[in-house]
């Protein structure tokens, strides 16, 4: 049997990245920061406000819509690309059932919430756009398992392309753009979700050849029943990623403004662990294959840890100091608490990389029981901190909980991963990583006293961080450009 070595392994690893990268680099941020936050600048912030809970209730839930037959299928098709016929003919049919009985079900919930009708029709209309983005998502995994990246990258920005262009053009002529609804933004999600699920579709049948379609309704409950801990695990860390902005809106005389404010930061926050799930979903595979040859997955683990980090932390700490600054161009109102709610965002940000990268290392090894304790854990810590701190504090308490939660998961897959596979503690690259978090935050401090621009201080503090960090040998030039080469060294 071919076998592929470690080393092989890391190069194919950074040069699928290199393609996710390149393509969301161009389409994602344009999406965010020219159409979803010019589009709650529109509506203004407490109408976005009523929009954005809805829209996390939904992807909190979408794992009805899934089951974990997402993951399952990139993890079995990655050790055995020959099962893609196979699965697909089983799954395909509990994917229309499940797509079918989401909608149902919660649309009759929707009924059950203190909504208006405008609010009930964005919920429905939210409930169709997440069923297609589950198809497309499934699509996706068939394809990425079957290692097929560069199809895969091209499909993961299709939906925010045709996004830009039809919500863009409504925001851009005068006459739509004073008329501009929240409703209207949701339409357009809807219309580029069909367009993107037929393309996915195209691209799937021609990469896989014919599909004999079975139905078998017996034959799904084992299956069924082997995905239980996967949609388990998702519906937790939905839960308790998301959760929070329910709480303000539901909680709080104000919970639509307040949700609205939450968003302002949480953007950001979403926005950057897009890439981060770029990596989890170029890793799972990978690791998959790394296990089952019983290669050193240290190496590996490590790269990409610190190739998601040290860039992340050193553009986002350069913005620490400058923060009111870049949130006053962003929004037009709230910047002040909108801004240090983004700054506990932070702390957030380290937990998702953690989960992404541990996590996918933890799920490939089948350790979902452990997973599944952390995320039960970390939903009943998340719903304690919400009832205590949102009524006081108000959206800073519910920032406080997301990094607070976040933090406590840190630990979690850190201490779950040493004691899996035996890894001990790396002293030296902890002080190295002390060391480059305290530069950079000297670094910024010492610009933002300076007097010089914030644009110019954000760029300057973070290339002096990342210097620094190629000195320290946290990231190493051959490293970057193996981003793009795909010819990666051990550190």
């Amino acid at each position: 049997m071919y076998r592929l070595n470690p080393n092989k392994l890391k190069k194919r690893f950074f040069e699928n990245l290199s393609i996710f990268l390149a393509l969301n680099l161009l389409v994602k941020p344009i999406y965010v920061f020219g159409i979803d936050r010019v589009v709650q600048n529109t509506v203004g912030t407490e109408i976005y406000g009523s929009y954005f809970p809805l829209l996390n209730l939904v992807l909190i839930f979408q794992i009805f819509l899934d089951l974990g037959i997402e993951n399952f299928t990139r993890k079995e098709i990655a050790h055995n690309p020959g099962l893609t016929h196979r699965l697909f003919s089983r799954f395909i049919f509990i994917k229309v059932f499940l797509s079918l009985a989401f909608i149902l079900v919660f649309s009759i919930a929707g009924l059950l919430l203190p909504h208006s009708g405008s609010d009930f029709f964005i919920l429905f209309l939210l409930l169709i756009n997440q069923a297609m983005a589950s198809f497309i998502l499934y699509l996706r995994a068939n394809i990425g398992g079957m290692q097929m990246f560069k199809a895969e990258s091209f499909i993961s920005v299709l939906d925010r392309f045709f996004m830009i262009l039809i919500a863009g053009a409504l925001l851009i002529i005068p006459s739509t753009k004073s008329a501009f609804r929240i409703e209207w933004f949701v339409m357009a999600q809807t219309l580029s979700y069909f367009i993107t699920l037929v393309i996915s579709i195209v691209i799937f049948i021609q990469k896989a050849g014919k599909i004999s379609l079975r139905v078998n309704i017996l034959s799904y409950l084992p299956i069924l029943r082997q995905l239980a801990p996967y949609a388990l695990l998702t519906l937790l860390m939905a839960f308790y990623y998301r959760i929070d902005s329910v709480f303000l809106r539901y909680m709080l005389p104000d919970g639509r403004e307040q949700a609205g404010i939450y968003a302002h930061g949480f953007r950001i926050l979403d926005f950057m662990s897009n890439y981060a799930l770029i990596f989890a979903l170029i890793l799972l595979p990978t690791y998959s294959r790394m296990l089952r040859e019983k290669g050193n997955i240290a190496p590996l683990l490590r790269i990409s840890t610190l190739s998601l980090l040290v860039p992340s932390f050193a553009f986002l700490i350069s913005i620490v100091f400058y923060r009111k600054q870049v949130f006053e161009v962003l929004y037009f109102e709230h910047t002040a608490l909108s801004s240090d709610t983004f700054l506990i965002f932070i702390i957030s940000f380290a937990g998702i990389c953690t989960s992404y990268t541990y996590g996918a290392l933890l799920t490939a090894n089948g350790n979902l029981r452990q997973l599944n304790i952390m995320a039960f854990t970390a939903v009943l810590l998340s719903i304690v901190l919400n009832l205590i701190l949102v009524p006081k504090y108000k959206v800073l308490g519910a920032a406080a909980t997301n990094a607070i939660t976040q933090a406590y998961t840190i630990a979690f897959h850190i201490l779950a991963v040493k004691r899996q596979f035996g890894l001990k503690t790396d002293k030296l690259l902890v002080i190295k990583l002390t060391a480059f978090v305290l530069f950079s935050l000297l670094v910024a401090y010492t610009l933002s006293k300076s007097g010089i621009i914030w644009y110019l201080g954000v760029l300057f503090a973070t290339l002096v961080s990342l210097l620094f960090s190629v000195a320290l040998k946290l990231i190493s030039f051959e490293n970057a450009l193996g981003l793009f080469k795909g010819k990666v060294t051990e550190q």
